[in-house]
């Protein structure tokens, strides 16, 4: 089956890149030079001397500007429309390999590429999953928080020539759209040679030096903290990082600045939503507030066609983050990886408010993973519910926890 290119959002070339176009026809094999216009996960456009006729099966080859290995993709001939002495053609995937698909990737994120703006932008995006939206979203310049770079300079007054790595690590933390940028800036400068991935906001600080952070903070575009969708969502991620700091730390965690990195980072996928397509996440909180899903996950299912989750995760691939925090960020197989699930799970919980009915069974999952942990200290830590709260919390997620106890004998 061939691929509706409408349905995906299309990448123009920067600069002219070369391409050729190869098929057969009555008289053998034909080809002709062509340089490409723009590309989509579903096809492709180029400028061509010469092409076969409509419907036809053709093979386009091109490099990009860093690459010595040609990309070849087998292709449908859907238009083709007379342009001074050359022709313009438009063509439409066929079925494309796990491999042919990487190599797409790699080209719809590179710089000799760049989103197509249009008119017909919004209706295309309505057909668009998490392919095509994370194609789209891990093309742009991510923002910050505004309030990261007002702390920044505030740090600068007081410390002056002081200021240390672990002053910037508590801005990375309390900002999952800077802990982004600055993990993904220092994996790019971080050398092969070192033999490990950079997988703390420690290691990412260090990774830049004071400057370098300095001047990735400043130079990035800010945010529209005004937006109670986005703050809600950053908040949910500020406190799923601070919980998991604490509750992974409490069981000897090997690195619990991993785990907090990994929460941290949860909800990436539709915080970026909110920042370039508020539209989305807005339509899933409509679903769950009308009543057309229960549950977050099916609200936007149901509402947008994808999870928001398996965005983040498709956006934390197609970075190449860390295989630790992708596995963290995953929330399954380890106790670790439960925990940074269960941080993130639990702070949506807190946001929704202190008395939300899921927090004694959060609590009861938390005890199960962190057995000597008391219920005490483990309400202890959730600073957000307040004083006069905590001791009907601790009851309730006592009771929660015998029932676990109990259905499991």
């Amino acid at each position: 089956m061939s691929i509706d290119r409408r349905e995906h959002v299309r990448f123009e070339a920067r600069e002219p890149l070369p391409a050729l176009l190869i098929w057969q026809d009555e008289s053998g094999n034909r080809h002709s030079p062509a340089q490409m216009r723009d590309i989509s996960q579903g096809g492709c456009a180029l400028d061509a001397t010469d092409a076969p006729l409509l419907g036809a099966l053709a093979l386009v080859r091109f490099a990009l500007p860093d690459q010595a290995t040609p990309v070849t993709f087998q292709c449908r001939i859907v238009s083709r429309n007379p342009k001074g002495n050359a022709l313009v053609v438009s063509m439409k995937f066929e079925q494309v390999s796990e491999q042919l698909d990487a190599l797409l990737q790699t080209a719809l994120t590179s710089e000799a590429f760049q989103p197509v703006r249009n008119e017909n932008a919004q209706q295309i995006r309505k057909h668009w999953r998490v392919p095509q939206w994370a194609a789209y979203l891990t093309s742009q310049q991510l923002p910050v928080m505004a309030r990261s770079k007002s702390a920044l300079q505030a740090l600068e007054a007081e410390r002056g020539a002081d200021l240390s790595a672990n002053d910037l690590v508590k801005l990375v933390n309390s900002d999952p759209f800077l802990c982004l940028c600055l993990l993904r800036e220092a994996e790019k400068r971080r050398s092969t040679r070192l033999g490990h991935e950079t997988s703390t906001p420690l290691a990412a600080v260090m990774q830049l030096g004071v400057a370098g952070f300095r001047e990735l903070l400043l130079a990035s575009p800010e945010t529209d903290e005004s937006n109670p969708g986005l703050a809600n969502c950053e908040n949910r991620a500020v406190i799923a990082g601070e919980l998991a700091a604490a509750w992974s730390a409490s069981r000897s965690d090997v690195s619990p600045e991993e785990v907090l990195m990994a929460a941290l980072l949860s909800e990436m996928g539709e915080l970026m939503l909110w920042h370039f397509a508020p539209d989305l996440p807005q339509s899933a909180l409509a679903a769950l507030a009308n009543g057309e899903a229960k549950r977050t996950a099916a609200a936007q299912e149901a509402a947008c066609g994808f999870k928001f989750k398996d965005l983040t995760l498709k956006c934390a691939e197609i970075w190449k983050l860390p295989a630790i925090l992708v596995q963290l960020i995953h929330g399954h197989d380890t106790v670790r990886a439960n925990i940074a699930r269960l941080c993130r799970d639990t702070a949506r919980h807190l946001v929704a408010g202190p008395d939300n009915p899921a927090l004694p069974d959060d609590l009861a999952a938390a005890q199960k993973l962190i057995p000597h942990a008391s219920m005490e200290w483990l309400v202890g830590e959730l600073k957000w519910v307040p004083e006069e709260m905590r001791q009907e919390l601790i009851d309730q997620a006592n009771e929660a926890f015998s029932r676990v106890e109990h259905d499991a004998t």
